[in-house]
């Protein structure tokens, strides 16, 4: 059994408070630090927050800048360009990563229609 503690008087300080009114106050509040870097304070009215582009259409657009650069590569090598040893084993590497990343792309897409069609066929 733990002893129990007598509680301490009104207006005592413990010694959590005791610690944070040790603590220096800042010279300047978080919404001023977030205004000197140029960033908007959170909770402002109209401030827009950064728009980022969902998650599916950024697997997307690396699929296509991904296949825009395996394009101009073929165009090179179509046009005549001689590669090296080195930039074949890249292209091989690049060729590599873009399947995979087509390959997640699909599975998202099918996981996504898998959802669709549980959602749609369950009963309310």
């Amino acid at each position: 059994m733990t002893p129990i503690l007598p509680a301490a008087p009104a207006g005592a300080a413990g010694p959590a408070q005791a610690a944070h009114a040790a603590l220096p106050t800042p010279d300047r509040t978080f919404g001023q630090v977030l205004e000197r870097a140029g960033l908007p304070c959170p909770g402002e009215l109209g401030a827009p927050a950064p728009a980022s582009p969902p998650p599916a259409q950024r697997l997307l657009e690396a699929v296509d800048r991904a296949r825009e650069r395996l394009d101009g590569v073929l165009a090179a090598a179509r046009s005549g360009r001689v590669f090296t040893a080195q930039e074949l084993l890249g292209l091989q590497a690049e060729a590599y990563r873009t399947v995979q990343t087509v390959d997640l792309a699909v599975k998202v897409a099918e996981q996504g229609a898998q959802s669709i069609r549980q959602a749609l066929s369950a009963q309310v």
